[in-house]
């Protein structure tokens, strides 16, 4: 049997799996992904990608546009009504055209593409970055050592194994893999919800649909509850159709049900309907009692099963594997200490936390509002909050005064306190306006105000010792801030400073100067890195760095 090495091994090519590869390979990591089916997803499942996932995505060069070029429909151009059918008065219309332009909020716009759209673009990404991609390949069995994982995969066709021996494991084989078993991990929460019958199908739908961009209708049938949506290919749409599994079973939904169920959610009654595909599932909303053991760390679905109503379940996939990947190349690069992976769990399953709560909460507004009590209500935050707002806390985030313990904030009032998302702000570059968010990605950023050069000469001692990357960018000097936005928005004066990390989130702030500044940097730095204060930093660096946002 031969044998391979490998820094990452990721089991699973869906939203998740091929995220981490794309963005490892974007920064260097050698990575390898097998997925035991032969191809990306054929069937269109997840829909849509929101903001905040773009903005970890756009980070690699033509990402972004290469996205958007996948999708029938133009950025931003969603309708989402409640009706009784297609072709009913709406009871509500939640999202129209003109509401979705959240210019003050994020450089990226929603791209609208489907799940079988998505898959390969980010596949093709992970590729060329040069991450080592393997369908028909399947995980059989692995184990851990103090080193790292052994992993053996069956080639599907030859049945050839390999063994591969990996410095880490992210585990992205869904909702129904078998990792996290193997682990010992326990999915607790709510649990089933509603079984459901998913229908793919082609008909003539272009005097039927009131919008040319996507749209998805959420249906309150007398005789059903469940979704209509576009897809990428024109004339083609998915129904989600919730049916009582003590009445019926998956076989009682052939393709002449299924036809009638089309025209019934459409609202013709003569329609002429092919279906192209039928799928039985069940809707569920659960969640890992833990996102790692060991070296092994769970990703997507297979850490939290998020009901589809909103969206939400691919963005925390595509979220989790952009974590993984920033975190993961630090490590393995020796860039930071192995600490630093201890706040993937740490950080991310609040917030898949509020996703399912979220998504839940949109499942009874939309589709059943008598069934209020189904709603996690301490968990439950606002659409914008959830997707955008949500705040990261860990050992690697230096808290100051400002922190309140809330778990999101509103993204339209930014406060800047460590643990949250980069405020978006245009600021001038020469001739050319960019986003705040235009300067990060790869490595930490630290923004200077105009009057810190004392940062600056800090940042220079610092690089000159430690040979670590860190970015610097100083308003006045390296961006113009037409507007004068962006500090007050980061709760900053001139001669103060903010550490931003690879994925847009503020590590650590000082208000104004330090008594030490190169201390107080290095103490800070530090610790976003993931090194132990009480092992790693004298007496002094410790007091150093509590009055640091002072």
């Amino acid at each position: 049997m031969s044998v391979e090495r490998v820094p990452v091994l990721i089991v699973g090519a869906g939203y998740a799996g091929l995220s981490a590869a794309t963005l490892l390979a974007w920064r260097g990591v050698p990575c390898l992904l097998v997925e035991r089916r032969p191809s990306t997803s054929r069937l269109p499942k997840a829909h849509g990608i929101n903001r905040r996932s773009m903005e970890v995505l756009r980070v690699v060069a033509g990402l972004e546009d290469a996205l958007f070029a996948a999708s029938r429909t133009g950025a931003n151009e969603s309708t989402l009504i409640i009706a009784e059918s297609v072709a009913s008065p709406p009871i509500e219309t939640l999202v129209t055209k003109t509401s979705l332009d959240a210019t003050r909020v994020s450089p990226s716009k929603i791209c609208t593409a489907g799940q079988d759209r998505v898959e390969p673009v980010l596949l093709r990404f992970a590729r060329e970055n040069g991450a080592d991609i393997r369908f028909s390949t399947a995980l059989t069995r692995f184990s851990q050592r103090d080193d790292g994982v052994e992993a053996i995969l069956r080639d599907e066709a030859s049945g050839i194994e390999t063994t591969v021996l990996a410095d880490y494991m992210i585990a992205a084989d869904g909702a129904g893999g078998t990792i996290r078993d193997a682990g010992g991990v326990k999915m607790e929460g709510p649990g089933f919800l509603a079984d459901t019958i998913s229908v793919l199908f082609e008909a003539d739908l272009s005097a039927i649909l009131p919008s040319d961009g996507f749209v998805l209708y959420y249906l309150r049938n007398s005789a059903f509850s469940g979704a209509f949506v576009t897809c990428d290919e024109a004339n083609h749409g998915q129904i989600n159709i919730e049916y009582d599994s003590t009445r019926d079973q998956e076989s009682d939904f052939d393709e002449e049900r299924c036809r009638e169920l089309v025209r019934q959610s459409l609202g013709v009654s003569d329609l002429a309907v092919k279906i192209l595909d039928i799928r039985p599932w069940r809707m569920a909303a659960l969640i890992a009692d833990r996102m790692s053991f060991g070296r092994v760390f769970l990703a997507g679905d297979c850490a939290h099963i998020t009901p589809p109503v909103g969206g939400l379940g691919g963005q925390t996939a595509i979220q989790d594997g952009a974590d993984l990947a920033w975190k993961l190349a630090l490590v393995v690069k020796g860039d930071a200490a192995p600490a630093l992976l201890d706040t993937y769990q740490i950080e991310r399953r609040p917030v898949a936390r509020i996703a399912i709560a979220r998504a839940i909460a949109n499942y009874v507004e939309r589709l059943l509002p008598d069934r209020q009590e189904l709603r996690i209500r301490e968990d439950e935050y606002g659409l914008l909050e959830t997707a955008m707002g949500y705040r990261y806390r860990s050992d690697a985030i230096i808290a100051d005064e400002a922190d309140d313990g809330a778990s999101v904030e509103n993204p339209l009032r930014p406060s800047g306190a460590p643990g949250t998302r980069l405020p978006h702000v245009w600021l001038r570059r020469g001739e050319e306006t960019i986003s705040s968010h235009d300067l990060i990605g790869r490595d930490f950023m630290l923004f200077v105000g105009e009057k810190g050069s004392d940062w600056i000469e800090a940042v220079r001692k610092i690089r000159a010792s430690a040979k670590v990357s860190l970015g610097v960018c100083r308003l006045g000097f390296d961006v113009d801030d037409p507007e004068g936005l962006f500090l007050p928005r980061l709760g900053v004066s001139s001669e103060g400073v903010l550490l931003v990390r690879p994925d847009g989130y503020i590590a650590w702030r000082s208000r104004g100067r330090s008594a030490d500044a190169l201390a107080t940097l290095e103490a800070s730095f530090a610790r976003a890195r993931g090194e132990k204060r009480a092992e790693q930093r004298s007496a002094r660096h410790e007091t150093v760095l509590a009055g640091a946002s002072e």
